[in-house]
């Protein structure tokens, strides 16, 4: 039998279930790739903390990290989502205007939250009954 604790709802949840992390995927959603230093200096936190939400948030699928060269030095890795759309318009050209944007950002980061919570809840549900299943099939009936 699989272990309830390593399916994508179990994940999802685990990565949601702090404000600091949410807060986090909320911010490169916003602003695009940040390395782990820009994050905690940014939310105040040690560069393990960030290191360790980061890298829950890559495992769970919300994240995806690339290198960014620098002047000196080794390439500072960076996370980022892949959901990036506004970044990705401000390359463009294309100017959005600040308080539209972060209403905008602020929505479609809440939709695209419980668009995912609710189908590895959906996902979960299902899972659950696949083992109540298993388990009647298992139980012989009272005699």
């Amino acid at each position: 039998m699989s272990n309830l604790g390593d399916d994508s709802a179990t994940r999802t949840a685990k990565v949601l279930s702090l404000p600091t992390r949410a807060a986090i995927l909320a911010k490169l959603l916003r602003s695009g790739p940040k390395t782990v230093k820009e994050i905690s200096d940014i939310f105040q936190i040690h560069p393990n903390v960030a290191r360790a939400h980061l890298d829950l948030m890559v495992e769970a699928g919300f994240l995806a990290t690339d290198t960014r060269r620098q002047a000196k030095g080794r390439p500072a890795k960076v996370y980022f989502t892949w959901e990036s759309e506004i970044g990705a318009l401000e390359e463009a050209g294309i100017d959005i205007p600040a308080e539209r944007q972060d209403t905008t950002d602020d929505l479609e980061l809440e939709m695209r939250i419980l668009e995912r919570t609710l189908a590895d809840a959906q996902a979960q549900i299902a899972r659950l009954r696949e083992l109540v299943a298993e388990r009647c099939r298992d139980v012989p009936p009272p005699q």
